[in-house]
């Protein structure tokens, strides 16, 4: 069954074709094919495709040609796609092409996402895209590039964790079965639309009694953010913080990580979808895709801030390097005023930004010129993605002697 797309094809080859024929010349069909994809359904095995329809539900139907299988879609709108069973088919590449345009079509994305799905059957691929009119061309800041990296990362480690320890907070994110889970993931290439970063995750398929950790947390990561924007769309974001019948335990590191993942200028709304491996089928429902909207990060840095445990806040010495100097010249014409550190707190590397007095002031613009750690004593406060020092005290260099009056 030929989609709209495959007839327009078809016609706009047979149209080159016969002007071609006129004009006393012969087109190949090689050269009407996208080069992305003839490369990449080259590489496909037509193994891969057939566990890959069968483990969604695609069925088998009678065919009359031995080099060829015909699959139907289980549900509507039907389609159906022809797998070449033959690698030395003179058009191969080009037939796996059409396959992976009408099963994208199918599950409304494009071919070459699916394609790459194909050539790692071996891994779950996670896509997280950020959408916005800043991303129509497929770029980001690198600060918002890195942002949703760092945010990423965080966001696996959250979930590899709550795996092994259900909880609303973890203390610390250095489980040594999530460290290994990261480590193993591996970056994907981008794709076209926004900006995506895909991850493409571990399954060890020789797990005995029951999914492969790296499936678990694939799974959980992605339940748990759709259960998060679920709640905070039905303007119900309490039931994140109660525990629901047969919903996901959501910690507080988890959303910090969505909020990382945000734009500095909230720009653009997070989307997360998941591809999984045909080898290993899904346990249970889990969500297509996750549409967590822009206007969500305040309510998602809240309910952050209501799963960490209330605690009295005793000040702390804190060792970083200054990052960014934003003061402004005081009542005297002297420098003071915000300066933003790098601090390490636990496992984690926060921006926290401290007000200083111009003397304190022009030390850490010192540091920050010489790039020489600082250090400071005070209480802090957790913000989005900048949290601030307060009651600072005791700023210095670290080294620098003391001066004594």
């Amino acid at each position: 069954m030929l989609g709209p797309n495959d007839i327009k094809e078809q016609l706009s080859v047979a149209y080159v074709h016969a002007v071609a024929a006129r004009a006393g010349c012969s087109v190949e069909l090689g050269a009407m094919t996208s080069t992305p994809l003839h490369g990449l359904g080259s590489r496909v095995d037509y193994l891969e495709v057939r566990a890959y329809l069968e483990a969604r539900g695609w069925t088998r139907v009678p065919s009359r040609r031995a080099y060829a299988a015909i699959y139907r879609s289980p549900r509507e709108p039907v389609a159906e796609v022809q797998v070449p069973l033959d690698r030395d088919l003179a058009d191969y590449a080009e037939a796996m092409g059409v396959v992976a345009r009408r099963v994208s079509e199918w599950e409304g994305r494009s071919a070459e996402s699916v394609l790459h799905d194909l050539l790692q059957p071996r891994r779950d691929v996670l896509r997280f895209g950020l959408e916005g009119e800043v991303t129509r061309d497929g770029g980001v800041s690198l600060a918002d590039g890195l942002g949703l990296a760092n945010g990423v990362r965080k966001a696996l480690l959250a979930s590899a964790c709550s795996v092994k320890r259900p909880r609303a907070f973890h203390p610390r994110l250095g489980l040594a079965e999530a460290e290994s889970f990261v480590r193993q993931c591996r970056l994907g290439q981008t794709e076209v639309g926004s900006f995506v970063l895909t991850v493409e995750t571990p399954l060890d398929l020789g797990t005995q009694g029951g999914e492969p950790f790296g499936r678990q947390t694939a799974l959980l990561l992605l339940r748990s953010v759709a259960h998060l924007a679920r709640s905070v769309r039905a303007g119900e974001p309490q039931r994140v913080l109660e525990s629901v019948e047969d919903a996901p335990r959501v910690s507080a590191n988890l959303c910090e990580a969505l909020v990382e993942m945000m734009p500095s200028d909230e720009s653009a709304d997070l989307r997360l979808r998941g591809s999984w491996s045909p080898l290993l089928p899904i346990v249970g429902e889990v969500p297509a895709e996750v549409h967590v909207d822009r206007n969500m990060y305040e309510r998602l840095e809240r309910l952050a801030h209501q799963l960490r445990p209330m605690r009295e806040t005793q000040p702390d010495q804190f060792v970083g390097r200054v990052t960014e100097l934003m003061g402004a010249p005081g009542e005297q014409g002297a420098v003071e005023g915000p300066v933003v550190l790098q601090v390490q707190v636990e496992d984690e590397l926060l921006r926290a930004r401290v007000v200083l007095g111009a003397t304190d002031y022009r030390q850490a613009a010192s540091a920050h010129l010489e790039q020489r750690y600082v250090t400071v004593r005070g209480v802090l406060r957790r913000g989005p993605r900048t949290h601030w020092i307060e009651d600072a005290s005791g700023f210095g260099i670290v080294g620098a002697a003391v001066t004594r009056l």
